[in-house]
């Protein structure tokens, strides 16, 4: 399954839940810090055109016309906390940074104003290589200029660095950690998609220098990994819609088969050439 290009998403995108949230977020930030936030653009999931009521996150990046003093930044929280009560759903993941952390690494960014699951916080929520590169691929522009005006740092290299590094440095432990877990950990629904589509996620943009979603990233590891892995892919992508398992699985089974499985994906994807 191909990424879909911005030309290919619904005619109607992004959802109405989306626009709601982003709107009032819009709203806020218009009425009690005028001026101050100059973009406003979403990536992840809803980028490649894939959205799960209920499920997904709002993922964005802001882009202010400066660096909020502390004054600001509290302005902000009060505005995020506000938000999140009225909008609990979905909860907005995303950084508030501003076009001159846009034009250069994101390694060079600061820690800045964010949210995660709609808490608000200062730090580096999705600060990274791929969020830069989804920007500058697939993002959707909801305030400011067309995403292909603006200058986004999206280095082929970099990126792909830090996904062998991701591979090396968060995923090896995990999988270890997880092949030492109960059965019912590791037979969990949301684990069993975290581990089955978010290594596979990664093997595809070093395998094919291309982005991909979590869905896109299952209908890869089958074509990719075989038929043999069908089943199990097949359990991570009902969860990715239903956020349930289909049972058609054993625990035991299952739980075996996303440890191995994750740690196939891993040391192949290792063996590419950066």
């Amino acid at each position: 399954m191909q990424a879909r290009s911005r030309a290919e998403r619904p005619r109607i995108w992004p959802p109405d839940q989306v626009r709601r949230v982003t709107e009032m977020f819009l709203d806020l930030a218009d009425e009690r810090l005028p001026g101050l936030l100059e973009g406003l653009y979403l990536h992840g999931s809803l980028g490649f055109g894939e959205w799960y009521d209920g499920r997904s996150d709002v993922d964005y990046v802001a882009v202010l016309s400066h660096r909020p003093d502390t004054a600001t930044t509290q302005a902000l929280g009060r505005l995020h906390n506000h938000l999140s009560e009225t909008f609990p759903r979905p909860p907005l993941d995303g950084s508030h940074v501003t076009w001159a952390d846009l034009a250069r690494s994101s390694s060079a960014c600061p820690d800045v104003p964010c949210t995660l699951a709609g808490a608000f916080r200062i730090g580096r929520v999705d600060i990274h290589p791929v969020t830069w590169h989804e920007l500058a691929r697939h993002g959707l522009t909801m305030r400011g200029p067309q995403l292909d005006r603006v200058r986004v740092h999206a280095d082929e290299h970099e990126l792909r660095e830090y996904t062998a590094r991701n591979l090396e440095e968060y995923w090896t432990p995990q999988i270890e950690r997880l092949r030492h877990a109960p059965e019912a950990d590791a037979a969990a629904a949301e684990t069993v998609a975290w581990f089955v589509l978010g290594t596979s996620r990664l093997h595809h943009l070093l395998a094919t220098h291309t982005l991909t979603s979590k869905t896109g990233a299952g209908h890869y590891a089958v074509a990719a990994f075989g038929q043999r892995w069908r089943p199990l892919v097949s359990e991570a992508l009902a969860v990715r819609v239903t956020g349930e398992l289909t049972g058609a699985m054993p625990p035991a089974e299952l739980a075996t088969e996303v440890v191995e499985f994750s740690s196939m994906v891993v040391e192949t994807g290792l063996t590419i050439q950066v």
